[in-house]
Formats: structure tokens, C-alpha cells, sequence
């Protein structure tokens, strides 16, 4: 049986290129199901790898408790103090907490490309930020000087944005701040945003004069636990911990998902049509070879060598329109970087790169096989229920 579907098989395959015209409608049309399939959940892919990798196991993130977005949370002046406190928080030499309270601000300024203008953040940090966030290198200029409007900037947001440079002064919400410094944070959400002292972010701009947030570095693996139970017991806060690799997870989940959600269906309907390709192909090559399916019928072959046949046709052209749209998505796309269309304190101007995985290559070989055995199921059975006599007369 094997070496009859080996042999029957190898036959219909160096018949193909005398059919490389409809051949070629399957590869090309599995390409670009493949490739726009894998483009676009690749997107979707960096867009939420760029929020995870913000996020660290060592920290936790306080916020309101029927938040979970810690831009729109809050924590009032009064709540601070206890915050810092808490115990679960690791403390520096000195014996001060490693917490850091955050103000977001939004602004917005002049896209490069374009020059239309769209959201910027600005995180406003307290004193302990460079021992809590230790992944933010300044690489030039200085530190923000407490007290004063002076403010650092990602290098992507400085690439992405116009009036950045190092020793300039970007109109902000609430008044003019001075570029002081350049820091990196390769891969992650904080190289999008200007950061600067969370005291200045208040004046002009926020009327209640309350924090987005806080995120301190904790004692032990365990300790979570311990500043839950800790906020829990007090009824003066009325907020939730969380460790921040959980909180990113849950926030680029909820802002990736659409994307996501939006790449399968494109591909679904992109696979459709790629599907009756396959189908229509499929049915041609049946019918142009009809003789010669039953002249191996009348010599004994029987129907199912002939349905492995079809199929393994079906499966090549599918499979190869799946390595070329993989190629072409991971050399056109892996590592292309794009951004955000900001719109306030919902989602920010974000800089981040599409990384074609190779899971992301295996779905599209997956869809490819898929496509290829839907594709070539009807035609095969048909192909093997062909009458024998009524197939020769007709020659």
C-alpha cells in the first residue's frame, strides 16, 4: 500500500509544473495567507511582549482597587505615607522603603513622520527610582534635579517624537520642561515615555493632587502576600497589590487581545478564498487526469492510494506557499518597529518592534496543512469514485 500511494504520488507531483499556472494560484495564495497571518499576530506579539517586559517578579504595583489600569488609578496624599510603610517592601541602606509613587501625565506633541500631534506620556517618579527601576540607563546628558521641570526621554519616544533632543525644552501639558538626559530600557514600554520628578507633574496640571500609582521592589519571593494581607487589614486604603509581571500581563492581554483577535480573522478570511484555490485546483487536476486515474484503477491500484494521492498534492502546493509567505513575513517584518496611536491615558504613543517567533511560523504551517487537506479531500474522493469504463470512453 505504501510503496502504490509512494508511486502514484511521485507521479502526480512531476505532472505539476504542466499545471503551473493553477499550481501557482494555491502557492501564492497560501503565501499570502501565511504571510499575513503571521505579520499581523506578530504585531500583535510585540505590542504585548513590549508591555511584558516592563514588568518584574521582584515588584509589585499598588493601585486603586477597581483599577486595573495603574495610568487611570489613584492614591491620594494621605494614602502615600501608609503605602510606603507597608510591609513587604524592601528597604535600602538607609532604611527607606524602595517604593516609588507615579503620576502620569499626557501630552501631546509632534509625531516625526507625520507631524500630527498624539499622546505622550510623561511618568512622574519620586527620588527612589533609579534603585527601584534599575533597567532605565541615562546613556547621555544627566539626571532630573528634583524640584525643577527637567525631564529624561526614551530614545524611542526621542526618535518618535519632534523637540526631544538633549537640551531642548518640550511644551508639556502643564508648561515647558527641559530635556535633560537620554535613558534606555531596551524592549520595554518605559523607552516611550519622558520621565520626570512627580512633584512637577502636579502644578497646572492634575486638580485632585493624587497619584497613579506605586511600585516598590519586594523583600522575598513571598512577600506579596504580606503587603496584600497588610492593605487588606487597613481601612484607610482602599487599594490592591499586584506583582507588576502580572499587571503587564493582564494589561497587554487586554490591549494585544484585539489585535490578536483581528489577525485570525483576517487570516480566516484570507484562508477561505485560499481554500477554494486549493479546492478548484485540485477538482482540475482530477478531471485533466482522469485517464490516467483509471488506467491505475483497471490495473489494480486501488482508491485509496489514489485519495493519499490528491491529498499529498494538495499538502505540497500549501506547504510551499506557507514557506514562502513565512519567509517573506519573517524578513520583511521580524524586528520592524511601529507605533501606537496615542489618545490620552487609555494607551499611550508606544514604540514596538513585531517579532516573528517561530510558534507564530508553526500556526501558519498548521493553517497551510489545514487549507491543503480541506482543499484536496472533495477532489481526492472524487477522484477515487470515478467510474473506470466511463473514464477511459471519455479520454
Amino acid at each position: 500500500m505504501s510503496r502504490a500511494i509512494a508511486a502514484i504520488a511521485l507521479t502526480n507531483l512531476k505532472a505539476v509544473p504542466q499545471r503551473w499556472g493553477a499550481s501557482l494560484v494555491v502557492v501564492l495564495g497560501m503565501a499570502g495567507v501565511v504571510g499575513v497571518m503571521v505579520a499581523l499576530l506578530a504585531m500583535a506579539d510585540g505590542f504585548r511582549e513590549t508591555f511584558r517586559a516592563a514588568g518584574r517578579p521582584d515588584r509589585a504595583i499598588v493601585m486603586a482597587s477597581e483599577q486595573d489600569n495603574g495610568m487611570a488609578s489613584s492614591i491620594t496624599r494621605e494614602q502615600l505615607p501608609i503605602v510606603l510603610d507597608l510591609p513587604g517592601f524592601r528597604r535600602d541602606a538607609e532604611g527607606k522603603p524602595l517604593v516609588v509613587a507615579q503620576k502620569f501625565m499626557s501630552s501631546e506633541l509632534s509625531e516625526r513622520k507625520t507631524g500630527t500631534l498624539v499622546g505622550a506620556v510623561l511618568r512622574g517618579v519620586s527620588g527612589q527610582v533609579w534603585k527601584v527601576f534599575p533597567e532605565i540607563r541615562i546613556v547621555e546628558g544627566r539626571a532630573f534635579t528634583p524640584g525643577r521641570r527637567e525631564a529624561l526621554v526614551g530614545r524611542a519616544a526621542q526618535k518618535e517624537f519632534e523637540g526631544l533632543e538633549l537640551g531642548a525644552e518640550a511644551a508639556l501639558a502643564n508648561g515647558k520642561w527641559a530635556i535633560v538626559g537620554v535613558f534606555e530600557a531596551p524592549g520595554t514600554i518605559f523607552e516611550s515615555e519622558l520621565i520626570g520628578d512627580v512633584e512637577m507633574v502636579f502644578p497646572g496640571y492634575s486638580i485632585t493632587g493624587q497619584y497613579s500609582s506605586a511600585v516598590g521592589v519586594l523583600e522575598s519571593e513571598g512577600a506579596l502576600a504580606q503587603l496584600q494581607a497588610a492593605i487588606k487589614g487597613n481601612p484607610q486604603l482602599k487599594n490592591a497589590a499586584m506583582r507588576e509581571t502580572d499587571y503587564y500581563t493582564a494589561v497587554s492581554n487586554n490591549l494585544g487581545g484585539p489585535m490578536v483577535a483581528f489577525g485570525y480573522a483576517v487570516a480566516a478570511i484570507m484562508a477561505l478564498g485560499a481554500l477554494f484555490a486549493a479546492t478548484n485546483t485540485m477538482y482540475a487536476a482530477v478531471k485533466t487526469r482522469s485517464r490516467e486515474i483509471a488506467t491505475l484503477r483497471a490495473l489494480g491500484f486501488g482508491g485509496l492510494p489514489v485519495v493519499c494521492s490528491v491529498l499529498l498534492e494538495s499538502l505540497v502546493l500549501c506547504v510551499a506557499g506557507a514557506l514562502l509567505g513565512g519567509a517573506a513575513a519573517y524578513l520583511a517584518f521580524n524586528g520592524y518597529t511601529i507605533s501606537t496611536v496615542g489618545n490620552g491615558d487609555n494607551l499611550q504613543q508606544m514604540v514596538f518592534g513585531f517579532r516573528v517567533t517561530p510558534a507564530l511560523l508553526g500556526q501558519g504551517a498548521a493553517a497551510a496543512l489545514l487549507v491543503g487537506l480541506l482543499g484536496g479531500l472533495l477532489p481526492a474522493v472524487r477522484a477515487a469514485r470515478l467510474p473506470v469504463a466511463e473514464a477511459l470512453r471519455g479520454a
